[in-house]
């Protein structure tokens, strides 16, 4: 008993004396663990500034190999947003654009109508190609393909960004007059086809050579500039077709005889509503009849649009003169005139709530495209009446359902006068 008592006290006494050489030991290893575990802290801290460094980079050669997507919010000043794309892409070069394919179907009534057959129509593909510079210097394009078999470049121009105040803008590029002229896309506005006043009046899409300053305040939109003036001795102008047929557009075979002067003020002040007016004033081109005196073309529009939620309201009113008519032709129409009021309203949300849109709308036009001839004839007051519906599965893409009813008096013979109506559907999509 004795024995194993005092063996089992020198045993304690031994693993005391272990354990307190131990503790030295481990106290050093402590110490160079620690010293370790701060260097390998510092590695940590080292390689996660590398690697958020690295992933700063990745992102920013995606930025500027992807596309930019279409932002509502940041269109330019008498742009829509797909063409606005590349002022505010992260990438230099940017490219957009938008598409419309359409089906129409005739019917026909009252006297002297003749016959319409339905027919489809691959109407446009449009890209937007533009490459910035620098954020001063910006190049911009636009260049339609129409029926599938006609290409024509719609704008080409470049901007020299001064100031919010005033961007110089130098080459083709459309004129600032109406609203559809500027903003065409067809998610813009909700007829299968661009109204007639802003064919035949306006004659969108108008684009030509020329150089304007555009700027804005906070209410306050302009542009001012002088373009290439409409020719009245080009193939086809007179008719109905008078004032679209005399567009230079983008290569004169006679040659850019005449400029023409357009200014355009807009005000934005109130939320949801803006209203303006534009002017154009130029000689018509070169007499072509010995004697007459060269003429002038002048054209006005007054044009508001206000929408709040889902209504929405356009209204348009244009008119124009052109003296002198009769140095063209002695059946060259002097004057135009024209306006439409186009009401829509989103149903959607009372049937379910979601990001889709399937706005109902009315248009009402009334215009007459010669209200006096130079031999001193004139057309009927034209009417239409379209009611249609739009359906937006996406905001970039819609689809377009719509009848319309025009009673047709673009004739100065009375006897010639017809009812129509046209059914018609259509794809449109921007990008």
């Amino acid at each position: 008993m004795k024995s194993l008592l005092l063996s089992t006290v020198t045993a304690m006494a031994i693993t005391t004396a272990l354990s307190a050489d131990e503790i030295s030991d481990l106290k050093v290893q402590l110490k160079a663990l620690s010293e370790r575990l701060t260097t390998l802290e510092a590695n940590d801290k080292r390689n996660a500034e590398q690697t958020n460094t690295l992933t700063n980079e990745l992102i920013n050669v995606q930025n500027q190999t992807s596309f930019t997507a279409i932002d509502e919010d940041k269109a330019i000043q008498g742009m829509s947003p797909a063409a606005s794309k590349v002022y505010y892409s992260k990438n230099s070069l940017s490219i957009g654009g938008y598409g419309e394919l359409y089906y129409s179907n005739y019917t026909h009534d009252g006297a002297n109508t003749g016959s319409k057959d339905a027919f489809g129509d691959t109407y446009r593909f449009i890209p937007y190609i533009g490459y910035k510079f620098n954020d001063n210097i910006i190049l911009n394009s636009e260049i339609e393909f129409e029926h599938g078999d006609t290409v024509a470049i719609e704008q080409l121009y470049v901007d020299f960004v001064l100031d919010p105040l005033a961007t110089i803008r130098l080459g083709h590029q459309l004129v600032p007059m109406g609203y559809v002229n500027l903003y065409h896309e067809p998610t813009l506005f909700n007829t299968v086809q661009r109204p007639d006043i802003e064919k035949q009046i306006i004659p969108s899409t108008w684009h030509e050579l020329g150089l304007s300053v555009y700027g804005k305040t906070d209410s306050f939109e302009y542009t001012v500039g002088i373009y290439a003036a409409l020719d009245m001795n080009n193939t086809g102008a007179t008719g109905k077709d008078w004032i679209r047929k005399a567009r230079v557009g983008n290569e004169s075979d006679t040659g850019i005889e005449n400029m023409a002067v357009v200014a355009r003020l807009d005000y934005n002040g109130i939320n949801g509503l803006q209203v303006g007016v534009s002017g154009y004033t130029g000689k018509a081109a070169q007499a072509n009849i010995a004697g007459n005196e060269e003429g002038r073309m002048t054209m006005i529009d007054l044009h508001a649009i206000y929408q709040n939620e889902g209504f929405k309201a356009r209204a348009l009113y244009t008119q124009s003169h052109l003296t002198h008519a009769d140095a063209y032709n002695s059946a060259m129409p002097e004057k135009a005139r024209g306006g439409y009021l186009n009401l829509e309203y989103n149903v959607l949300p009372f049937f379910v709530q979601n990001s889709q849109r399937l706005p109902l709308f009315f248009q009402y036009e009334n215009y007459n495209l010669a209200t006096a001839m130079a031999n001193g004839s004139s057309y009927g007051n034209t009417e239409t009446f379209t009611y249609g519906l739009n359906y937006f599965p996406h905001d970039q893409v819609v689809v377009k359902a719509e009848y319309l009813n025009r009673k047709n008096k673009n004739t100065a013979t009375a006897s010639s006068y017809f009812d129509e109506g046209i059914y018609s559907f259509g794809l449109g999509f921007i990008f």
